[in-house]
Order: structure tokens, then C-alpha cells, then sequence
């Protein structure tokens, strides 16, 4: 159970969360483990607004990405 957990958390930690504006630029870039943190604390503590910040944001057109990091550009 440990090692998987683990193996789980090492994945997480190596992928990035983008959130794009409607004409593609780029809002909000934060590590998948954070991201996934702050929506969990969301849902817990407001559920109604956090269930209203997304039906708000998938009717303004924005998009999520999710990237893997290389591990040469994680070491630099």
C-alpha cells in the first residue's frame, strides 16, 4: 500500500496543471499534487461555489491541460 501510494505521489509531482483563457493564453499553472489539494479543500469546505466556478468557467470556453514534465527540465 505505501509503494503505491508513493509511486502515486511521484507521478502527481511530475505534472503541471494549466488552466487557458478562452483565447489560449495561460491563467493558472501549478503542480498537479497542489491543484488536486485545492479542489479537494474546496469541495469539502464550499461545494456549491466550487461546483459554480466550474460550470462558470466550462461557460466562458476556458481549458484545462495537464503536461508531463521531462526530468531534464525538472533538474534545471
Amino acid at each position: 500500500m505505501h509503494e503505491h501510494c508513493s509511486e502515486l505521489f511521484a507521478a502527481a509531482s511530475k505534472r503541471t496543471v494549466t488552466i487557458h483563457a478562452p483565447d489560449g493564453h495561460p491563467l493558472v499553472r501549478a503542480k498537479l499534487l497542489h491543484a488536486a489539494a485545492v479542489a479537494a479543500a474546496g469541495v469539502v469546505v464550499a461545494p456549491r461555489l466550487t461546483a459554480a466556478a466550474a460550470v462558470g468557467a466550462l461557460l466562458k470556453g476556458m481549458s484545462l491541460s495537464i503536461e508531463e514534465q521531462d526530468d531534464e527540465v525538472a533538474a534545471a
